[in-house]
């Protein structure tokens, strides 16, 4: 049985903490609302530009028992693109159309692929969802900070902006996952993710990252 939120206050994403495996059914609704947003966006501006939007939606009314996705059913697209707008995330067109597919997607169980589906959905912003939601993943989020990060670590063909081609992706995520582990052999994909975000981004230090409390995965076995 899905489990909703009561209240919108706590709908709101910390960009310096993103990972969170035992979200409830809002909570997830309102992360994927989160990563579409941040696709070439500054964090801090798509967090804010989420709490808009779910403000705007329900003019400042809690979104209780019905949660997000439903919500936005009953107002359908015109409502949804109008919350949009009144966010200020900008491309209403991408968005307006991925959030209106994405209505129906259970969070807790959906794939990669079914992610992928979505309109204005790729790679990076799939995997983002998927790597701090689900605990076990195993992806790389193929951000220019990743990439610089690679290009730093010996991989000379990592481009500057997150491959397009899903061949060159995987490729790459493959050197990812195997330089990054030889690295950080106790930290978790997801920690990975953050700490090397973190550092190319000046945001929090390395050592806030060690004391996060996120699961630690073992590295053992792991087939590449």
């Amino acid at each position: 049985m899905k489990k909703f939120l009561k209240s919108r206050k706590q709908l709101t994403v910390n960009p310096t903490d993103i990972t969170d495996f035992n979200r409830d059914t809002n909570q997830l609704e309102a992360f994927w609302l989160f990563c579409m947003f941040v696709a070439g966006k500054n964090s801090d501006y798509a967090s804010r530009c989420l709490s808009k939007l779910i403000h705007a939606a329900k003019l400042g009314q809690d979104i209780g028992e019905e949660g997000v996705f439903n919500y936005f059913k009953s107002i359908g697209e015109v409502g949804v693109h109008n919350a949009l707008v009144a966010s200020k995330v900008g491309q209403y067109g991408r968005l307006t159309k991925g959030i209106m597919q994405s209505l129906d997607l259970d969070l807790e169980t959906c794939t990669l692929d079914d992610l992928l589906a979505i309109h204005g959905v790729g790679n990076k912003t799939a995997r983002f969802f998927l790597l701090h939601t689900r605990q076990g993943c195993d992806y790389a989020v193929l951000d220019t900070h990743i990439l610089a990060w690679l290009r730093d670590n010996g991989v000379e063909d990592a481009p500057k902006n997150t491959p397009t081609n899903s061949k060159k992706y995987q490729e790459l995520e493959k050197k990812f996952r195997y330089l990054s582990r030889l690295r950080y052999p106790y930290l978790s994909d997801a920690q990975i993710d953050l700490l090397i975000w973190s550092d190319q981004s000046n945001r929090i230090s390395g050592d806030e990252v060690f004391d996060m409390e996120f699961p630690f995965e073992s590295r053992d076995g792991v087939d590449d």
